[in-house]
């Protein structure tokens, strides 16, 4: 059996210090293999320096194999002739496989039909047989007959008129870049939200436009806790869900080329945004949550936003009423960051949930608070701003928790010239 994996070798016989300052892994194959006279089983490692291969003979020869990191794709053998400890990384089904299969040759339990390799035969894995981490798909007749490699890490499907999202993608759990973008996809599988190692998605050019509030189930799935690109310009799009102000790690969102005409609420909790745009679209305002970015670059040029009067000295609105403990309990569970999925709580919950609005200040809100509008000085909250001629300032409509919250942002907004 062979694998393909990284593997450094440190030597025993060498101080710690040296060792720790040459470790570094290599990009090598491992094979587990017996000789054919013998009959006695061996490990050979193959680099691309070594192409004949180190063995390492297991009879009594084992000291120690180290699997407390197997489920990460990690774990060390240490031989007892040479002094040497292999440590390994490698796909985490490869790895246990290979473990397994050395754990009945150390036991004498395996059968020559499961490795018959013989050690005087044995090579490294060509490079065509390595398994890709990367596939491009510009046409139908690139597209894989028997499905796509569970090694991937980025696919890009573009310019094939697809219509639905492959339901072989969803299995790919290692793919950190998935790019669907010149298609005609029209709604995204809840399954996907499940792609925990995702780290960019760009679905521009398609027509999700068409999706229902339903069908954007899947940005409240698990995907949303390492998403740091998000690309849905040029989709039709009226609105966008909710669930975006759970992507705690995004740095950039692009909006561009659709007619939406609201933000959500929660997208100033999207701390580390960097670069936002949402240009050519219908918007009208945006969310006062926004005072809370500190963006490199922002776009907003060519929406329909119109300076709106503030709120002339000394009109401060009533006092809040008590919130009920329902919304006190809600408040709670979105502040502490809390993880909520259909199937942990009843879908009635959740619905409350998602409906939260969001102060200036992050704090979550559902039924008392207070609410008013004001202008936004865009360089306030941007290193780079790109708007149309006049839309310096930029209406927000802003939501507050208290009356300390709104005496607050009151006092401190960026005033713009109005000419009487």
């Amino acid at each position: 059996m062979k694998i393909v994996c990284n593997v450094f070798v440190g030597n025993r016989l060498l101080p710690p210090l040296a060792l720790s300052r040459s470790k570094k892994h290599i990009k090598s194959t491992l094979a587990l293999c017996k000789h054919p006279k013998l009959n006695e089983y061996c490990i050979i490692l193959f680099t691309a320096q070594n192409k004949n291969g180190t063995k390492y003979t297991l009879k009594d020869n084992i000291k120690q194999i180290s699997t407390k990191f197997v489920n990460e794709g990690k774990c060390t053998i240490q031989f007892l002739r040479p002094e040497h400890d292999l440590f390994i990384q490698s796909d985490v089904i490869q790895l246990k496989g290979f473990l397994h299969l050395l754990k009945r040759a150390l036991e004498h339990k395996i059968s020559e039909k499961e490795l018959s390799v013989s050690s005087m035969a044995v090579t490294p894995v060509n490079q065509k047989n390595i398994a890709p981490t990367k596939l491009v798909i510009t046409k139908r007749s690139d597209y894989p007959a028997k499905g796509f490699p569970r090694t991937l890490e980025e696919l890009h499907i573009n310019d094939i008129q697809r219509c639905a999202v492959d339901k072989g993608i969803l299995n790919l759990v290692k793919l950190k870049i998935l790019n669907l973008s010149n298609n005609c996809i029209e709604y995204v599988p809840e399954e996907l939200g499940r792609l925990v190692n995702l780290r960019e998605l760009n679905l521009s050019h398609n027509q999700l436009g068409r999706a229902t509030l339903k069908q954007w189930n899947w940005m409240g799935q698990p995907v949303s806790k390492n998403l740091s690109l998000l690309d849905l310009s040029h989709n039709g799009l009226t609105f966008i869900p909710h669930h975006i102000s759970r992507f705690r790690k995004l740095t950039t969102l692009n909006l561009n080329n659709n007619s939406i005409k609201l933000l959500p609420t929660g997208i100033g909790n999207l701390r580390n945004l960097k670069i936002f745009s949402a240009s050519n679209n219908a918007l009208i305002t945006l969310p006062g949550s926004v005072k809370n970015l500190r963006l490199l670059s922002i776009d907003v040029s060519n929406n329909h936003f119109e300076q709106c009067i503030p709120n002339e000295a000394g009109v401060f609105p009533k006092p809040l009423p008590v919130c009920t403990l329902k919304e006190y309990a809600s408040r709670k569970v979105i502040g502490a960051g809390i993880t909520y999925f259909a199937g942990i709580l009843p879908l009635t919950v959740i619905d409350y949930l998602d409906s939260a609005k969001y102060c200036v200040c992050g704090k979550a809100l559902f039924e008392v608070f207070v609410r008013s509008s004001h202008n936004l000085l865009l360089r306030s909250i941007a290193e780079s701003v790109s708007s149309s001629i006049g839309d310096e300032f930029v209406p927000i409509d802003c939501y507050f928790c208290s009356l300390a919250c709104f005496g607050c942002t009151y006092m401190t907004r960026s005033r713009p010239v109005f000419v009487r």
